[in-house]
């Protein structure tokens, strides 16, 4: 009785809050105590016309009974054009505790974020300062409450507000009720920076039961409600009407989810089982603050979104001395509708096509799919493995004026097969294929239906020697797309992709401090017009790819330093006739160095970078320093 009184105290406290994800304390902010390691890091990279900069700093230390953790993050963006552009990010969140008792914690968070873009977007400047103190209290060891209240300072397109933060989470961890394991987490935060407001709303209770040792029934059921309130510029009417500079958009997301779970996965027997069935509902309210009437802009019209989602998921999976596998089927279907919230006298024509093109964008979509997967041992030394996938989709529109109603068919089959010759010597075939089909349903699209096939095949092998060690491999592919009607439009040309492509990535110890390493590629592409039925090609486009980078290195005990030569080959040519014309070269040959130096788990740092002497077809040529540094230190 005493156990059933805690849980119904705890529900009732969560009647009016929301959800977040399964994984539920990396949900909540004040009644999460996972931080990381005191981490400085520094990563800077150079290439072609992009600059970036990364640093961070995470301290985490705890003094006896108070703990404070520390996170800085300092991103910054720079690409060179025309107009050179900056996007640059700071973050910084504190957190602070002092433990009082076994049962109480008070702290402190701290966050400041600021954003700041160059260029003239939708919001381009932003920020938030916020400051809360909160409380941790556990009256049981499975059951954690944490109150909170705070001050907060937000920008947002040149507007500061400011106002209270105020708030409450609850976590329930593993909590035994009878011979039910009860998992629960409740968020509630509200944000009044008027004259916005922002909230989350959020509820999440998972209950497991054992039937008997073998089998396991588990249920979930999530609740969220979240509103944020943002800020956009306000058009010349609004704006003296109501004397204002920025509109503002409320955007209030609410989800419910039930998930059913019933099956073996602990058991130890060969066969594992296990079905599932879920309900998920979710509607999307757009509403806009400051209306005109009548309205002159379709933007300031508010809207609905409802989805509704059913899914049925059944798994079994067997696991033996020979073969191993899974086999999974998954029903999916989704009904979605978008709606217009009118204004109580407006009965405008501008209202009429509004409604009626948020109509247009209802559908409903049903999903079916089957996936096989698993391995054979026909030896120690032979292995296949192979996966198979179907998956049909079925998509409708209800509006007259939508033609997007298809039907659309995907087969996906990988068969690998793997043979040991030798302890340090491994070969490999690989066999793929996708097939898809898209067929639109109404004739005011179906000069699109088309088929793509996709095959490939592979080989190749891996040597592991004592001073040598390779991998190699050798593939060819093609993607033929096939549509159907176009003879009747000559828009939609059925075309062909093949390529073949050699890799090798090599590495020669020659001594404890001196190795090499290799890694290299050719890829030959053709594109070209198809002629399906009597399986021809007409060539219209080659590209040659061939990529090289070579390093000579030499490690000490904690440094390591390499030089090498990176090349880089990238020819495209037209077809004349039967005749391949050059359209464009590119190549770039760079000397390369690199500098590592790593100090047990304390200090890691790269310096990594090449110069380019780059040519052009057209007799053109220039230099590009590229550079690319990295800096980890844990203490």
């Amino acid at each position: 009785m005493k156990n059933l009184s805690v849980l119904l105290l705890f529900i009732c406290l969560s009647a009016s809050t929301t959800l977040i994800a399964q994984n539920l304390s990396d949900s909540l902010q004040f009644l999460n105590n996972e931080f990381p390691q005191s981490l400085l890091l520094t990563n800077f990279d150079k290439q072609l016309n992009t600059f970036r900069l990364r640093s961070g700093l995470n301290f985490n230390k705890r003094f006896g009974k108070f703990q404070f953790f520390a996170n800085e993050n300092f991103t910054s963006t720079l690409i060179r054009s025309t107009e050179n552009n900056v996007r640059s990010e700071h973050s910084l969140f504190i957190s602070s505790a002092y433990k009082i008792n076994n049962n109480i914690d008070l702290g402190l968070h701290i966050i400041n974020n600021i954003l700041t873009d160059s260029r003239d977007i939708g919001i381009n400047k932003a920020a938030l300062s916020s400051i809360t103190f909160y409380t941790k209290y556990s009256p049981k060891n499975d059951i954690y409450l944490s109150p909170f209240l705070g001050y907060s300072n937000n920008n947002q397109i040149g507007q500061t507000d400011y106002g209270l933060i105020y708030g409450f989470e609850g976590l329930m961890n593993d909590y035994l009720l009878s011979d039910i394991k009860l998992n629960s987490m409740l968020r509630l935060v509200n944000e009044d920076i008027l004259p916005r407001k922002n909230s989350v709303r959020a509820f999440n209770v998972h209950l497991e039961n054992n039937f008997d040792k073998n089998i396991q029934n588990s249920f979930t059921v999530k609740y969220s409600r979240n509103r944020k309130d943002f800020y956009f510029l306000a058009d010349s009417s609004t704006a003296s009407i109501f004397n204002v500079k920025n509109n503002i958009q409320s955007r209030i997301e609410t989800d419910f989810y039930f998930e059913d779970r019933l099956g073996n996965d602990n058991a130890l027997a060969n066969i594992k089982w296990n079905i599932a069935g879920r309900l998920l509902w979710r509607n999307i309210d757009r509403d806009t603050r400051y209306k005109t009437s009548p309205v002159i802009s379709s933007s300031l019209f508010d809207t609905r979104i409802n989805e509704l989602r059913i899914e049925m998921e059944s798994l079994v999976s067997y696991t033996g001395s020979f073969f191993k596998g899974v086999l999974r089927i998954l029903y999916n279907e989704r009904d979605e509708k978008n709606t217009i919230k009118n204004f109580e006298d407006n009965q405008s024509l501008l209202f009429e096509e509004k409604s009626k093109s948020e109509s247009r964008k209802n559908n409903n979509a049903k999903r079916i799919s089957l996936s096989l997967s698993g391995n054979l041992n026909l030896s120690e030394s032979d292995k296949i493995n192979f996966s198979l996938y179907q998956n049909k989709l079925r998509y409708n529109t209800p509006s007259s004026e939508n033609f997007d109603d298809r039907d659309e068919l995907l087969s996906i089959l990988r068969l690998q097969y793997v043979k040991t010759f030798t302890p340090f010597f491994e070969g490999f075939v690989n066999i793929d294929a996708t097939i898809s089909q898209t067929v639109y349903i109404f004739s005011e699209k179906s000069s699109n239906n088309n088929i793509n096939r996709v095959f490939s095949l592979s080989a190749g092998g891996k040597y592991s020697g004592k001073m040598v060690k390779t991998t190699n491999s050798f593939s060819v592919s093609a993607n033929y797309t096939v549509f159907d009607f176009e003879d009747i439009n000559p828009n939609f040309k059925s075309f062909s992709f093949r390529q073949f492509t050699a890799r090798d990535s090599t590495s020669i110890k020659f001594s404890r401090r001196l190795s090499l390493l290799s890694y290299n590629y050719i890829k030959l592409s053709e594109q070209g017009n198809l002629q399906w039925n009597e399986f021809t090609t007409t060539p219209t486009r080659y590209l040659e790819e061939i990529f090289s980078e070579t390093k000579l290195i030499v490690k000490s005990s904690r440094l390591s330093y390499a030089i090498g030569l990176r090349i880089f080959l990238l020819n495209t040519y037209n077809y004349r006739g039967a005749e391949k014309v050059i359209d464009s070269k590119f190549l770039s040959i760079a000397p390369i160095t690199e500098i590592k130096f790593e100090l047990l788990d304390v200090l890691y740092f790269r310096l990594y970078g090449w110069y380019e002497f780059i040519t052009l077809n057209n007799g053109q040529s220039k230099q590009e320093t590229n550079l690319s540094m990295q800096m980890n230190y844990y203490f």
